[in-house]
């Protein structure tokens, strides 16, 4: 078992995900502001999410 430091973000794949969803709401603001559905638009942002983006954060993390 290999024990991270107690706060390590950038060895966490997963905060790479949520700057990825983060971003892409971001971008697109006025679409999901003026949308009938909003978690319609969350999800269009999850799936900005790839897998070939998580085996990089994962690669990228060590």
């Amino acid at each position: 078992m290999l024990f991270l430091p107690p706060y390590s973000p950038d060895l966490n794949p997963i905060e790479e995900a949520f700057s990825s969803v983060k971003a892409w709401l971001r971008r697109n603001y006025a679409r999901c502001r003026d949308s009938d559905y909003p978690e319609l638009e969350l999800y269009e942002a999850c799936a900005q999410v790839t897998g070939e983006k998580a085996i990089k954060w994962f690669g990228h993390s060590g």
